[in-house]
Order: structure tokens, then sequence, then C-alpha cells
């Protein structure tokens, strides 16, 4: 079933227009900004923990010097404050992003959809006056609903979301196996 749902992707990458092209290669782009800001809090932490677990130790961590030279600090218990700051910086922005990108993947699955239903209808449409005689029109409407709800629901949403948190835990893994290894 794996072969069929790639095909079943494919196909409906197919029928996106350009414009939903478009929109999906700027919410890759939303994604890589999610990623790095989710980096850059994760990095955040660190130094942070530090400080608080082994305030001596923080004064040892070259990538800190520039910030340390910066404010002039000359004691642990002066990192303490700014280490917040940065900390809670980059998880609010961290957040933020990824509730931007939350919304943007969200509206882009609802707008393809849309794209879906209005094909499948304009399909209907075309249709020998003999088939619109024998159908009821609230049922017609209803199916195109139904399987553009499916196309959304199961389909295009979950496949965004796989795609995004996929990017962000590899990414994360990545930082984290450069940082320590071991």
């Amino acid at each position: 079933t794996d072969k069929k749902n790639y095909f079943l992707i494919y196909d409906l990458w197919k029928f996106a227009s350009k414009t939903r092209r478009i929109q999906f290669f700027f919410l890759l782009i939303l994604i890589l900004m999610a990623a790095v800001a989710e980096l850059f809090s994760i990095g955040a932490i660190i130094p942070f923990i530090g400080v608080i677990a082994d305030p001596e130790k923080i004064f040892q961590m070259e990538f800190l010097q520039p910030l340390i030279l910066f404010f002039e600090i000359d004691n642990s218990s002066e990192l303490l404050l700014p280490l917040t700051v940065i900390f809670c910086f980059a998880a609010l922005i961290a957040g933020g992003i990824r509730l931007v990108l939350l919304w943007v993947s969200t509206r882009l699955s609802f707008a393809f959809g849309a794209d879906i239903s209005i094909g499948i209808y304009e399909h209907t449409l075309y249709q020998p006056y003999d088939i619109h005689s024998n159908r009821n029109s609230s049922e017609v409407i209803s199916g195109i609903r139904e399987k553009s709800n499916n196309v959304i629901y199961g389909i295009v949403l979950p496949f965004l979301n796989l795609i995004s948190s996929s990017f962000l835990v590899l990414s994360i893994f990545a930082f984290l196996f450069i940082l320590d290894p071991f």
C-alpha cells in the first residue's frame, strides 16, 4: 500500500495548480525556518541549564565568549538574566513559527481541497443531461464534499504534517549528534 500511497500523492501533485505548487514551496521554506528556530531554542537551553547547574563552567564555553565580553560579565550570577532572556526569546520565536507553520499548512490543505472540490464539480457539470436528470443534486454536492474532505483530512494534511515533523526531528537529531556524537 505504500507504493499505492506514493502514486496517490504524485497524482495529487500533478493535479495541483501552479499557484498551489508555489505555495507548497513557500511552505517548505517555512518548514526550514521552523527547523532553524527549533535548533536555536535547543541551542539556547544548553547555556541556560549550564548556568544553573555549573555556573563557573559557562566561562569555559567558547561560543559564549562574545556574549560575556560584550556584556562585560565578571561572575556567573550576571549570566543568568541574559541567558534566561535569550532562552525565553528563542522559545517564543520557535513556538510562534511552529504556530504559523501549522496555520499555513492547514490553510494550504483546505485551499487544495477546495481546488479538488471545484474540479470534481466541474467534471460533474460537464456530464450529459440524462445523468443530471437521474441524480439528486444534494447527493452530488454531499458526495463532492465528502470526497474532498477525505482527501484533505486523509491525505494532504497528514502528508504536510509528516513532512514538517520529519524534517524537524531529523534536524534536531542532526544538531544533537553534531553537538555530542556519543
